[in-house]
């Protein structure tokens, strides 16, 4: 297998015209390809830096180099060091220290993927960090048909819609969104959730233990209402996780789904069989 070479940095191919005003009549290096357009140089530099922290060069918390540095070293404008920094600082690859610098981001939440459903107050408190809740949205609405389906209630039926953030100082983590069921779980619109975990409350007002879950993982664009509650950009790429949640006797009490900010990890163990 071939290995993969880094850009270096003569090798960034031109200035972006809006930089330039126009086609840039500097040029370092040459396409693949005649008639081949390079990436935008903000791409470009946010590759070799993202590479530079995948393959370890740069480690965890080591501080970058400066935009004055890399403005030198790669003959790019501020204004193209910022964007790329700015890029990954939304990846959760980066973080901004004021009056420090730029470094190279700690992983985020990692939280274990065991035989229970996910409990992410309680992953974080086994972490010893310290978080806040925000209620953003909650509201009872007639359920919808497919909301009706997962947790098989008579289709408009009364149910509760709860839309939270997770904060670690001051940063939202992760984004919260759950229907739930309240024939199951009577009281639950009276909860302050802010004060009492979601799972917590469910337990106490169903007066039975949440059991079961069935987890589903994909990779989504934050878009535009994500975006601005997670504070990042609307185009980054942040993971899903849909879950349809049951309490011991196995009827469902929550359908939900939490947009992670770019940045956070799930982690898990794995054995293989004799």
């Amino acid at each position: 297998m071939a290995s993969r070479q880094l850009c270096t940095p003569g090798a960034i191919l031109r200035d972006e015209e809006t930089e330039a005003g126009g086609t840039s009549s500097r040029e370092t290096g040459s396409t693949s390809r005649e008639n081949e357009t390079p990436a935008a140089l903000y791409v470009q530099l946010a590759d070799i830096i993202r590479e530079k922290i995948y393959s370890r060069e740069w480690a965890v918390k080591s501080k970058i180099p400066s935009e004055h540095e890399l403005m030198a070293q790669f003959h790019l404008a501020r204004g193209t060091v910022r964007r790329a920094i700015s890029a990954l600082v939304d990846e959760g690859l980066l973080v901004r220290e004021h009056g420090r610098g730029t470094f190279v981001a700690e992983p985020g939440l990692s939280h274990a993927v065991e035989s229970r459903p996910f409990s992410f107050a309680e992953a974080l408190h086994k972490q010893g960090r310290d978080f806040k809740t925000a209620v953003v949205d909650a509201w009872v609405t007639p359920a919808p048909i497919d909301v009706a389906t997962e947790l098989d209630v008579p289709e408009h039926s009364d149910v509760m819609f709860l839309r939270r953030l997770r904060y670690v100082d001051g940063v939202p983590i992760m984004c919260q969104e759950s229907w739930l069921s309240l024939d199951e779980c009577p009281g639950l619109c009276d909860v302050d959730f802010e004060a009492e975990s979601l799972f917590n409350a469910v337990e106490r007002c169903a007066g039975r233990k949440i059991k079961y879950s069935r987890m589903r993982y994909s990779a989504r664009i934050a878009g535009k209402d994500h975006g601005e509650l997670l504070d990042c950009e609307e185009g980054a790429a942040i993971l899903l996780l849909e879950q349809t949640i049951s309490l011991v006797d196995y009827r469902p009490i929550e359908w939900s789904t939490t947009w992670f900010r770019p940045g956070q990890s799930i982690v898990s163990d794995a054995v293989q069989p004799d």
